[in-house]
């Protein structure tokens, strides 16, 4: 996807405004900043988030009603990984080419009839096939909806409109455990699905009235050779993160991780040649943007090994129940949300850099610090430091998500944007995939020495990942003292 004029038409003012659409009234009355709309996006981003994490607290139910193994429903949540992955470069050049309303109001419908075809599915085969068609609806509804709030928003405004996308991605897999430990044991696995359907009906009428109609950009033909190479790469990454995370398979996962370097190496080979690639690579000429999608992917994956790593310290590690450590994750979700209303001010008072480090050792402290509990520990003590992890956890992810797109040209949106939503749709598989295989290392060396008990494993893998949040810090140290102070500024 080529650099376009369609971001500037979105904004007031903005040069080729008059241009991008022979000068339509609808592209020159965007609205700077709309509340509603980020509502609707974050919405969108809630229930598709939640729909990533949830089924593994189901896992044990559903295997039981199809007459199969835990382990075998492992080929749905990759599924749904892989369509999510695969599908966000096509639904960017969708949004181009069909306007980003009207793809983003398909995918709404999309995914509300996956979500119903998933709690309706007889077998195995069948709940597989619906969770990519979920990925794939996924794959366009979240990301599309991401770009229609940054097109139609000023610098100046940025900051808090990436406040309102940041929590669901924050708040989803925290709560997804107690969520779906509690539809599982009160009504069944299929209400892990359905809950979907009326939430996607209200989505779907909500954004039905509230969702401008963006300008489109110009009508390139697809890039076959780009979207195969592309698709190819990220598929063989996710698959390759699964893989790696079972010692049976771990060889050939990292036969295949080699393959989707080559891929991906190929691909933007391909990219920066193509008269109009699928991809825009000139993003990533922007310092900011390229150290928030690079070192900065290392910092979402450890935020999201999190949520899997502390339930299973606490159910297998401590002998709690599924819905006692689902309780006890929700105090990150308290720290999420409890400090949400001081990000916005913070980072317009300080510069976002070193928000970020700070953020980041706080972060790291309190995987260090979780690491040391035990059985025996206090759970008020627990507790706090899950709340002080969420706050952390927030603030970091709140900033990196804000710096990213702080230096990006209007004209450069589009495809900065479905650059990010291909890392950040990685980050998320890395970071569960590096977590279990510390994991099972440390418990394969654990019991081969003869040491440690049945949490060892997680508290190893707390501490690794606290420090690969430190491994972040040293390429955006490097960033000019002023990254991102664009966004302080108070001017309408």
């Amino acid at each position: 996807m080529t650099s376009t004029p369609g971001p500037e038409a979105g904004r007031p003012g903005g040069a080729g405004a008059a241009d991008s659409q022979g000068g339509t009234e609808e592209a020159a009355a965007a609205p700077r900043w709309s509340r509603p709309v980020a509502l609707v996006v974050a919405a969108a981003f809630f229930m598709e988030n939640l729909d990533a994490t949830i089924l593994s607290t189901a896992t044990a139910s559903v295997a039981q009603d199809f007459g199969v193994q835990p382990a075998q429903l492992g080929i749905a949540v990759t599924g749904y990984l892989v369509a999510v992955a695969a599908f966000i470069p096509l639904g960017a050049w969708l949004a181009e080419r069909w306007g980003a309303r009207r793809v983003f109001l398909a995918a709404v419908v999309l995914f509300t009839l996956a979500s119903l075809a998933c709690a309706l599915s007889p077998d195995l085969a069948a709940l597989t096939t619906a969770r990519v068609v979920q990925g794939a609806a996924g794959a366009m509804m979240v990301p599309i909806g991401r770009l229609i709030v940054l097109r139609s928003t000023e610098k100046s405004e940025l900051i808090k409109a990436i406040a309102y996308l940041t929590w669901p991605a924050l708040a989803a897999p925290v709560v997804a455990p107690l969520i779906g430990g509690l539809l599982t044991e009160h009504l069944g696995w299929e209400w892990v699905f359905l809950v979907n359907v009326p939430i996607g009906a209200l989505l779907l009428v909500a954004a039905w009235r509230v969702v401008p109609s963006p300008e489109l950009g110009d009508r390139h033909p697809l890039d076959w050779p780009g979207l195969l190479l592309v698709v190819g790469a990220i598929v063989a990454l996710v698959v390759a993160f699964e893989l790696l995370g079972d010692q049976a398979t771990v060889l050939f996962g990292a036969l295949l991780a080699v393959v989707a370097v080559a891929l991906g190496l190929a691909a933007g080979r391909w990219f920066r040649r193509a008269r109009h690639p699928l991809l825009d690579l000139e993003p990533f000429r922007v310092a900011t943007f390229r150290v928030t999608n690079l070192s900065g992917s290392l910092y979402r994956a450890v935020v999201n090994g999190v949520p899997f790593v502390v339930p299973l310290l606490l159910q297998d590690g401590f002998g709690w129940s599924p819905v006692e450590a689902g309780l006890m994750l929700m105090w990150v979700f308290v720290g999420n949300l409890g400090v949400k209303p001081f990000t916005t001010p913070l980072m317009h008072r300080f510069r976002i850099v070193p928000i970020i480090v700070v953020a980041t050792v706080g972060l790291a402290a309190t995987f260090v610090a979780a690491a040391f509990v035990g059985p025996d520990t206090s759970p008020v003590l627990v507790a706090g430091i899950l709340l002080v992890s969420g706050v952390f956890r927030s603030v970091g992810f709140t900033a990196y998500n804000t710096l990213q797109f702080a230096d990006v040209p209007a004209a450069q949106i589009a495809p900065a944007n479905a650059i990010a939503s291909i890392t950040g749709q990685l980050a998320v598989g890395l970071g569960v995939a590096l977590t279990a295989l510390t994991v099972r290392v440390a418990d394969t060396v654990a019991t081969a020495e003869g040491v440690g008990g049945a949490a060892t494993g997680y508290q190893v893998a707390l501490v690794v990942l606290a420090a690969l949040a430190l491994l972040s810090l040293p390429e955006g140290l490097r960033l000019p003292r002023g990254a991102g102070d664009s966004l302080r500024s108070r001017s309408a």
